[in-house]
């Protein structure tokens, strides 16, 4: 498992390489929280390489919400997989988040 935080454009990009559960889930908040230290509001989540994500995952995803909106910021996700994206759509989660098939094209929604 390995999660890191790029910066793109301006843009905040939390690439997971793995599981995003509950034994992820501090090395996800520690990765954005360097991001939000610097003061990013805009960040975009890459499913790309993500192989399972679970309640706790989810959690982590409404946390990183939160805390942009209160910064007038926002969170979007790309790249998911069948299995995440069913999974996002059976708890609604979906909802509240802007989704978009590639990372490319999630960043330059920014803008």
């Amino acid at each position: 498992m390995n999660i890191s935080c790029e910066e793109y454009d301006q843009v905040a990009v939390v690439n997971i390489d793995g599981e995003l559960s509950q034994d992820t889930v501090e090395a996800f908040n520690n990765a954005v929280q360097e991001g939000l230290q610097d003061e990013r509001i805009r960040f975009v989540v890459n499913f790309e390489k993500v192989s399972l994500i679970d309640s706790q995952g989810l959690e982590a995803l409404l946390w990183l919400k939160d805390q942009c909106r209160e910064r007038q910021g926002s969170v979007k996700l790309a790249a998911l997989d069948e299995t995440s994206a069913k999974i996002l759509n059976m708890t609604r989660i979906d909802q509240a988040f802007d989704i978009y098939n590639g990372l490319i094209e999630a960043v330059k929604s920014f803008t």
